[in-house]
């Protein structure tokens, strides 16, 4: 089957074809480095690790992942006109601290983070502050080209020279020009051009030499510069949040056409925005929460689950009860998993060979279609409620239930959120000894047999607060630690 992404650029889902066989090279843009990375951070890249994930285990894709780190030129005004000061320069200033020292801290607590909710690593990491020179020369270009210009306050791209400017953010150039909220040049042909290049003020610390004085690069040429360099003039998609349609990545796509004078990106994929009990996570709300502080208290697969339900490109709300809902559906599922390891059924019966066959197809098929790992996950929950019925019913084969766990061990690969450790590796954590385990069991069983009902409950219900969960069919208990 061929995947099939939503393509920002067309306003459509597009069969993915990727410019060299086998080969996924993708371009995710990174953080800006003067604070913590939070729960916004993690959904977003939660999102492009299962993308790159499932492209890789079930469609056998080759990786080259760049995800860039912003270290200057980040304004903050985002870019919208060129205003308000560098967001690294402004931090480090409050911090008393330099810039570079603000971007090596919070670059490592990054990792750290990421690497806690087990997001992969990307193959290269840039910064921007190390492709200065590669920056400069694409300028120079832009200007050779006549799509840029200089003014007293740096260089500027020039969006009436790019005839497509704002189709890809769906904005009219004549409201852009009216709407643009920022004027601080007004040598500026007109308020939407943006900088690509901003000369420094005496008192600004990030500054590079250049042909047009002390300067530093403009955030959305960056991202341009460091995707040519590592993935070259044409490459498979280009990511980040839905925030970055406009102005980031409509800029970028013009300046790398002032450049190449081609589209360098195929495909553009977007993620939603996260909220915080229905409100935009924010400091002054209070409901600010970095990846750190959730993990305190929850853990890595808790909250990939609790994204993963949802789809990447709809927008999420995070609520402590999602967390509470996800930790009991994960311990169903590594329940699950414990019974399937305890499966001792040889006899052939075949009663869930069509079970396995379609949810395993349906999984497949749910993904290949945008990524929907909320259908994804349906399919999951249907193979469990069908096989659980017939272990109850011990119709369900040693083998079968092999093939099952492959199959779920594989999408973990994708999702990262399920537990394979077996019972005899739990058993050997878990200080109740087995004898006692079963002793009770059996002494549940004589309670059960007499209609003791009160009195076996009191067992079971005592053996789960030990971590041990039992599961009665019509023929015997088995049991399995959480």
């Amino acid at each position: 089957m061929t995947i099939k992404l939503y393509n920002t650029l067309t306003r459509k889902k597009e069969a993915f074809k990727p410019v060299e066989k086998g080969l996924l090279k993708i371009y995710v843009c990174g953080v800006t480095v003067y604070d913590d990375v939070h729960l916004g951070h993690a959904m977003s890249y939660i999102y492009y690790d299962l993308l790159i994930n499932y492209f890789k285990i079930f469609h056998n894709y080759q990786i080259f992942y760049v995800r860039n780190i912003t270290d200057v030129g980040h304004l903050t005004d985002d870019g919208l006109g060129d205003s308000g000061e560098d967001k690294m320069t402004k931090r480090a200033k409050e911090r008393k601290v330099h810039p570079m020292e603000l971007a090596y801290k919070y670059s490592h607590r990054m990792w750290k983070a990421f690497d806690d909710l087990k997001i992969s690593r990307p193959n290269i990491e840039p910064q921007a502050s190390a492709h200065v020179p590669e920056i400069i020369e694409w300028v120079k270009k832009l200007l050779e080209n006549g799509f840029a210009y200089e003014t007293k306050n740096g260089i500027y791209f020039d969006v009436s020279k790019y005839s497509e400017y704002g189709s890809f953010s769906n904005r009219k150039i004549e409201d852009l020009l009216k709407d643009t909220r920022f004027k601080n040049d007004e040598e500026k042909k007109n308020p939407a051009d943006f900088a690509v290049w901003i000369k420094a003020k005496s008192e600004h610390i990030l500054k590079w030499n250049s042909p047009w004085g002390l300067g530093y690069p403009g955030w959305h040429m960056e991202c341009s510069v460091m995707g040519n360099k590592y993935l070259g003039d044409n490459f498979d998609i280009h990511g980040g949040g839905i925030e970055h349609v406009f102005p980031h990545h409509e800029n970028e796509i013009a300046q790398n056409f002032g450049c190449l004078n081609h589209k360098m990106v195929n495909y553009w994929v977007h993620t939603a925005m996260l909220s915080i009990d229905g409100k935009k996570m924010g400091k002054s709300l209070g409901n600010f929460i970095t990846i750190e502080d959730f993990l305190k208290k929850n853990t890595a697969e808790e909250l990939r689950y609790v994204f993963s339900t949802g789809h990447y490109r709809k927008p999420q709300n995070y609520t402590e009860q999602s967390i509470l809902d996800a930790k009991k559906t994960l311990q169903n599922l590594n329940n699950y998993i414990r019974r399937l390891q305890e499966v001792k059924q040889e006899k052939e019966m075949f009663y869930a060979k069509e079970i396995i066959e379609t949810s395993i197809f349906n999984f497949e098929k749910a993904m290949d279609d945008d990524l929907n790992t909320p259908n994804a996950w349906a399919q999951i929950f249907f193979l469990v409620k069908e096989t659980n019925k017939l272990m109850d019913q011990e119709k369900l084969t040693r083998e079968e239930a092999s093939q099952i766990l492959e199959f779920l061990k594989k999408v973990n690969l994708v999702f990262k959120v399920l537990n394979f450790e077996s019972n005899s590796e739990n058993k050997a954590k878990n200080k109740m000894p087995v004898e006692e385990i079963e002793k009770l069991i059996l002494k549940r069983q004589e309670l059960r047999d007499s209609k003791k009902w009160e009195e076996a409950d009191i067992i079971r219900i005592n053996l789960k607060k030990k971590g041990v969960i039992l599961f009665d069919s019509k023929e015997k208990t088995t049991w399995a630690f959480e």
